[in-house]
């Protein structure tokens, strides 16, 4: 009996909450930063930075020089 409600409430979710592939989703972490080495050829010095990285690195890199 737990198997079938189980079951149908998991069709009744699928009707209402969409399926996310969690491995398409790169999650940024967005943050000030004191000094970004990233900056130097911008600002002549590691000035500090907003920045989002993510397992890769940092797309997203503002210089507050």
């Amino acid at each position: 009996m737990f198997a079938k409600l189980t079951a149908m409430g998991s069709r009744v979710l699928d009707l209402f909450v969409p399926e996310i592939d969690a491995a398409a989703m790169e999650v940024l972490a967005c943050g000030n930063y004191p000094a970004c080495w990233q900056c130097s050829g911008k600002c002549g010095y590691n000035a500090p930075c907003w920045a989002c990285c993510n397992s890769n690195g940092c797309p997203t890199i503002v210089c507050q020089c």
